[in-house]
């Protein structure tokens, strides 16, 4: 029987938190239980602009059952699950 190390047990539950989210119909892999709003922004469009005449929405579906559907605003989290969909949308107020 192989010992193993405290290095590849981690690794490999690590691996195991790996999902893949649909952003916008993209595919991405995340790597945490959560999103934050901003953060699935920044999967979206690759940055998240704090200027107030951008707005962004973000609305989900396909969650966990603590959270399957619904939308975000600045400052929530959500706790993900494989395939979950989000659609981002950016608005220009200007």
């Amino acid at each position: 029987m192989k010992d193993i190390e405290p290095k590849e047990v981690e690794k490999e539950d690590k691996k195991d938190d790996v999902v893949t989210l649909i952003v916008n119909a993209r595919r991405k892999r995340w790597d945490e239980k959560h999103i934050t709003f901003r953060e699935v922004v920044v999967l979206a469009y690759g940055q998240f602009e704090d200027n107030p005449v951008i707005e962004y929405t973000v609305a989900y579906s396909n969650g966990p059952r603590p959270n399957p559907r619904g939308s975000m605003v600045d400052g929530d989290r959500v706790k993900v699950q494989e395939r979950m969909n989000f659609n981002v949308t950016r608005t220009d107020k200007s």
